[in-house]
């Protein structure tokens, strides 16, 4: 019986070139194991990069005493009369007795009554005001704008000191309708005069025969009795605005500023939170068992390690605060202000602890945290090390991991490349033997078909093996 052989594309050659194509393409599955691996410790790295990223915001909260410090207002039962803002880099602590006898007051100006804001009987004329410079302002009203809300409209419209609303004051039923008129600041010296009216043509006169008086704010500080041009006072202490809402004269308030001390502990609490993020994470490096496949993770890793030794021993530092020459210099130990590290490594951050230390000796504490030579300075070029673009470790760290990747990349697509022109060379090559053992075939059966099939065979077969 003759050789047979599977088409090209199938059977023996088929299986052959799969199986040579397989064997030499382990190097290309190692290297893509090996780039998972990097790319699994890229992620793991980013993650601890960010890690940092939340302690730049705390340690900028504490990075000199203007942003550590927090200020607070109470006004105790004269919130109903005032509200303060505050700016805490300008303002001081202190506490002040208010009195507010008398609000500012805006000049306003109402109208004679009229059966209905629409109807067009004024005519055509000018309203003129005399400004609070000296200037005056003329507005048109013209046939479209001779009603009541049309005259509303065009002062509206204009650059007028005044603003216009349409009212109904149903004390007379029969003109409900009026024009009324309020200036845009109060305060004396924003007294608006009542505007002269030139009108021709009219079906009905109107005027402003009813007007209130601009005032000035009467108030009294420390009992000192101070008039103000506005119920919005900007710096009426250095860095206190204060907004007068009601007056009740003989019922003075205490408006008093103190350190936020309870803010000022949350912006601890951040730094401290920031701190155990970065350790946890390289702590949790560091735990390994058997199971744990250390080539795709960070543990024993100098680098990390590092990171660790400086900002524990940093958390276990002593920072100066005060000055030898005035006799109050001292260190400040952050374990005495309830930051320490607990047995599993771990700071823990006793609050109330902190907080009562900073309401007893405020400066003192608030130099060594925030100080030239504090905790944020330190910590801050200790941080910046690993951070700072171009040279800091992190930034190192992660182009070399991206340098691997890109590598690795590299050497895939090169020996992909070379696999597949071996792979076309092999399935030529078959191809070719192939076509020879088939005229080989052909040769034999024409050999056994002369020889009647008997004595010496298929030499073809013969040849092959068969």
């Amino acid at each position: 019986m003759g050789l047979r052989f599977d088409p090209m594309g199938g059977g023996q050659f088929k299986q052959a070139v799969k199986a040579i194509i397989e064997a030499e393409g382990q190097p290309i599955r190692q290297l893509e194991a090996h780039k998972a691996k990097e790319q699994a410790r890229l992620k793991l790295f980013q993650e601890f990069k960010s890690k940092f990223s939340g302690m730049d915001k705390a340690i900028s909260d504490l990075s000199d005493f203007q942003k550590f410090r927090e200020l607070k207002v109470d006004l105790g039962d004269g919130a109903t009369q005032a509200s303060v803002t505050v700016d805490k880099n300008k303002a001081q602590p202190g506490s002040y007795s208010i009195q507010i006898d008398q609000l500012a007051a805006r000049t306003s100006i109402i109208s004679n009554g009229f059966s209905d804001p629409d109807e067009k009987s004024l005519g055509l004329g000018y309203v003129v005001f005399n400004m609070p410079n000296g200037d005056s302002k003329e507005i048109l009203i013209d046939e479209d704008k001779a009603s009541l809300r049309g005259m509303a409209t065009a002062i509206n419209s204009s650059d007028s000191p005044l603003r216009a609303s349409v009212i109904k004051d149903m004390s007379d039923p029969e003109n409900p309708w009026k024009l009324i008129m309020t200036a845009k600041k109060d305060g004396g010296e924003n007294q608006i005069d009542v505007p002269e009216l030139y009108f021709m043509d009219g079906d009905k006169d109107i005027s402003f025969d009813n007007k209130k008086e601009a005032k000035n704010a009467q108030v009294q500080i420390d009992g000192f009795p101070v008039e103000l041009g506005s119920n919005e006072i900007a710096d009426f202490l250095p860095g206190v605005n204060l907004h007068l809402k009601q007056a009740k004269a003989d019922s003075p308030f205490n408006l008093s500023i103190t350190e936020d001390t309870q803010k000022m502990t949350g912006k601890v609490k951040g730094l401290v939170d920031g701190m155990n993020e970065i350790l946890g994470f390289i702590s949790k490096q560091n735990s390994v068992d058997a199971g744990t496949d250390t080539s795709a993770s960070f543990a024993g890793d100098t680098s990390l390690q590092n990171v660790e030794y400086r900002l524990r021993n940093l958390m276990q530092e002593a920072f100066p605060s005060g000055s030898e020459d005035k006799g109050n210099f001292h260190w400040i130990h952050l374990n005495e202000l309830g930051v320490e590290f607990d047995k599993t490594g771990k700071l823990n951050f006793k609050e109330d602890k902190f907080q009562k230390a900073l309401e007893t000796n405020f400066d003192a504490i608030s130099e060594g945290i925030t100080g030239e030579h504090g905790l944020a300075v330190q910590l801050k070029e200790t941080i910046s090390s690993y951070t700072q673009a171009g040279t800091g470790l992190l930034g190192i760290r992660e182009r070399g991991i991206n340098d691997r990747i890109r590598d690795m990349d590299r050497q895939i697509d090169e020996k992909t490349k070379r696999l597949d022109v071996r792979q076309q060379n092999l399935t030529d090559q078959f191809a070719r033997l192939e076509g020879t053992l088939a005229d080989m075939q052909r040769q034999g059966a024409a050999l056994n078909s002369l020889g009647g099939g008997g004595g010496g065979g298929n030499i073809v077969s013969q040849l092959l093996g068969g």
